[in-house]
């Protein structure tokens, strides 16, 4: 009975402890019964990989990191153990790399970067390795750029806190009347838009009429636009035509016509002719004043008495006391011309 008892117990212990190593092996994610396909590669740190860490391919889990630790006697080197538990892959081409990779969430893994190629590693064999740049590293990079620009925008933002506090720090006052007049423009504006909208109002009638008006002006002069596009024709052609006009030449002719008349006026002024002693001697303009008048008397006088002068010459005799042969002569010629008018 005793006996019997010890055998169960011992049956009990022995599965107790083969269901441990099973479990443990289960919670590693290693079979027990299943061939093994191990691989080791190297990295000078390990990052954070532990036992257990996924071993991925394009994002997909295809092994299992199973041991992570120096490799001696070189304790600058991490060795690094995992395998393979896809069915899908069953070795590693050669060329491919292990990358070592950490994800802000999960933490550090392998990642094979897959090379295509017909030969492979086989089990046991050290595959190259590689460092990829970490997930707070790619963070890091991306965010230095904003955190500089985040610290000049806080600088400059202190700036203008420290502006304005200087700014009234300073003598209120000042500042009360600043804002004061700002207000008084502010009311002066209100009233100027409502003397405004008053004045527009009371004299809507009279800019109704001006807008009449101007559109009436805008109408005529659509339709007088033949005759004023006429009369610019026509000023154009004027303007041609004077710019034709020889002005120099019609400007030195007159000034020449001047300088002829100047020197006539000149010599009138001047000289010593009939003209100049009648412009300038009275006596000599009373004389053949005197004298025309004279001679009028005695033409009337003729007109009136012929015979007092001419009975001599028309009847073949004359009186010697009173006209000469020659002055006869030309008194007969005078008394014709003056009776024939």
């Amino acid at each position: 009975m005793k006996s019997k008892k010890e055998l169960i117990i011992g049956l009990v212990s022995i599965v107790g402890i083969a269901g441990l190593v099973v479990g443990f092996y289960f919670l590693k994610g290693q079979e027990i019964w299943k061939l093994r396909t191990v691989y080791y590669t190297h990295y000078n740190n390990s990052g954070g990989l532990n036992t257990g860490r996924p071993v991925n391919l394009n994002g997909l889990q295809v092994g299992i990191v199973t041991k992570v630790s120096f490799q001696p006697p070189n304790i600058n080197r991490v060795l690094v153990e995992f395998e393979l538990n896809d069915p899908n892959i069953k070795s590693i081409t050669k060329g491919s790399q292990m990358v070592l990779n950490s994800d802000l969430l999960s933490g550090p893994y392998l990642d094979i970067k897959w090379k295509d190629t017909t030969s492979f590693y086989n089990s046991n064999d050290t595959i190259p390795s590689t460092v990829s740049l970490a997930l707070e590293d790619q963070i890091n990079e991306r965010l230095l750029p904003l955190e500089k620009k985040t610290d000049e925008l806080i600088s400059t933002a202190d700036s203008a806190i420290k502006t304005i506090e200087a700014i009234f720090s300073r003598n209120t006052d000042n500042l009360d009347q600043s804002f004061e007049g700002i207000k008084n423009a502010i009311n002066n504006f209100e009233r100027v838009s409502l003397n405004l909208d008053t004045l527009i109002k009371s004299q809507k009638y009279r800019i109704g009429e001006i807008l009449y008006n101007v559109e009436s002006i805008t109408d005529n002069l659509k339709e007088s636009n033949d005759q004023i596009s006429n009369l610019i024709s026509n000023t154009a052609q004027i303007t041609d035509t004077l710019a034709k006009v020889d002005f120099v030449g019609t400007v030195d002719k007159a000034k020449k016509s001047l300088e002829e008349a100047n020197l006539i006026l000149y010599d009138l002024q001047h000289g010593d002719g009939t003209l100049t002693h009648l412009i300038q001697d009275s006596t000599m303009y009373f004389q053949i004043n005197e004298m025309l008048s004279e001679a009028t008397r005695l033409i009337e006088n003729i007109k009136t008495h012929p015979n007092r002068y001419l009975q001599f010459s028309i009847f073949g005799g004359r009186d010697k006391s009173i006209l000469d042969a020659r002055d006869e002569k030309m008194l007969k010629k005078f008394a014709k011309d003056s009776l024939s008018k």
